[in-house]
Order: C-alpha cells, then sequence, then structure tokens
C-alpha cells in the first residue's frame, strides 16, 4: 500500500477541493509512491510528535493543520519539515477540507445532539460549508450546555456568554469559529459552540443576543484522529495505525 492509496482514501472522505484558499492541506512532503509501513495520526507535527513516529516505525504522518502552511523561503535543521525529510516520513495533512466535510458533524455527535440542521455557512456550489446547527427538542441554558462542551470534549477551561436566554437552535464548528457568527445569527441560531474566539466576536455575541461557548481549539479539533484512525482501521485492516501520545495539549491552565 502507497502513500497515494490513503491519500486517495482521504479524498473520498473530504475532497481536498473543500479546502479554503488560504490552506495548504493535501500530500506535502516525501513519496506518493512510497511503500507504507505504519501510519501515525494527529493533530500537529510537532518535533515530538515526528520522533515518536520514527521511533514506532510510522513512515506516514497524517495531520489535521498542515506542517507547512505559508511558502517556505528556507528548511533548517531541526524543523519539522527538515526532520520528516530526514528520516524519510511523509506527510499529509487534512485541515480546512475536514472541517467542511466531517468536523462539525463529529461534534453534534458527540454532543449527542440530533442531526437534523443544515450547514452554518456555505463555501461550495454543493451546499457544504462550515459548522452545522442541531434544532433541540427542549431548549436548554448556557450554564448547563458549557458544562455539557466541559464534559463532552474533555476541555480544561470552557469561557463562555451567556446570552440570558435558554437556547434550543445550537451551532457548532471546530477550531477557530468566530468567522462564522454572522452566518449563525442569519440561521436564528441561538447558541453557537466553537474552539476559540476573539474579544471582539464575545462583543458581537453580546450585541446580538446569542450565547457563545469556547470549548478549546485543541478539545474540539482532537477529535480528528479518533474519528481517522478507525476509518482507516475499518478501509486498510492490516496497516497499523496509531495517533500519536504526543498529539496532546500542550498547554497548561492554572
Amino acid at each position: 500500500m502507497t502513500v497515494n492509496d490513503i491519500y486517495l482514501f482521504l479524498e473520498q472522505i473530504a475532497p481536498f477541493k473543500y479546502q479554503e484558499s488560504y490552506d495548504n492541506s493535501g500530500f506535502l512532503i516525501g513519496d506518493k509512491n512510497a511503500e507504507i509501513t505504519k501510519i501515525c495520526v494527529c493533530l500537529d507535527i510537532t518535533l515530538d510528535v515526528i520522533d515518536e513516529a520514527s521511533e514506532k516505525g510510522a513512515n506516514l504522518i497524517i495531520s489535521h493543520h498542515p506542517v507547512i502552511f505559508k511558502a517556505l523561503s528556507d528548511i533548517k535543521a531541526k524543523t519539522p519539515v527538515h526532520e520528516l525529510i530526514k528520516n524519510n516520513i511523509n506527510a499529509v495533512c487534512a485541515h480546512t477540507n475536514f472541517d467542511v466535510a466531517v468536523m462539525a458533524d463529529l461534534m453534534i455527535e458527540l454532543l449527542d445532539f440530533p442531526k437534523n440542521g443544515s450547514v452554518i455557512e456555505v463555501v461550495n456550489p454543493d451546499g457544504a460549508g462550515f459548522g452545522r446547527f442541531s434544532d433541540l427538542s427542549e431548549p436548554i441554558t448556557a450554564d448547563k450546555l458549557a458544562e455539557k462542551c466541559k464534559q463532552v470534549f474533555k476541555s480544561f477551561v470552557v469561557r463562555y456568554y451567556d446570552s440570558g436566554k435558554a437556547a434550543k437552535r445550537i451551532g457548532v464548528c471546530s477550531g477557530s469559529g468566530g468567522s462564522i457568527i454572522d452566518f449563525a445569527l442569519e440561521k436564528d441560531v441561538d447558541a453557537l459552540i466553537t474552539g476559540e474566539v476573539k474579544h471582539s466576536d464575545i462583543v458581537k455575541a453580546k450585541n446580538f443576543g446569542l450565547t457563545l461557548i469556547e470549548a478549546g481549539h485543541y478539545h474540539t479539533e482532537i477529535l480528528f484522529c479518533d474519528f481517522l484512525k478507525k476509518r482507516l482501521y475499518e478501509r486498510f485492516p492490516r496497516m497499523p495505525v496509531f495517533i500519536a501520545e504526543n498529539s496532546a495539549d500542550f498547554c497548561k491552565y492554572i
């Protein structure tokens, strides 16, 4: 099995055409024709993840966040790109294409909310886009919704603005979802759950009466790893796949 086989499988799950113009998802480093020994899945390709992949015999890393985001003017030693090349490890990254095709649904599933809503921000002619909303049978307070988010996303800290009204239409968007607030308001969303927002996003939420819950960028996107490991095992049961132990939240909270 080659790197290209895995690339084509990812294309089936979340077509790379869905990635945003500013993004750099896809096959980024290595040889598409290389035979795979083992696959490492992670959120970010850090030096620790590369060391772990090398030690465990993996020559393909699939990450959510691109290891090359902007054009490089040089490749210096002891940087992730250099270490990937040095260790003959291939890299495929699936970022905003996964955000569009998969991540919102994973959040709704984890929250155990009904899949009865539509995309919040449509960005493709076929209706695909960022975020999705769910209509609950019974409204939920901001306090209870924030506590639920803390539990299901295993967040250390949840920051939220309480609009003061119970929410029945809940929107979700993994990662940095502040950019879809206007679209959420157009869809009459009562509460928006995302990973991280700017202060100005919180001010906007207050001005427009939108409950806004910030559950952590890492915590709303690490779902990528479990999902992808499961799908890879289903499709390629003989291929060893593991989630990097170093694909962890390395921040501290007080």
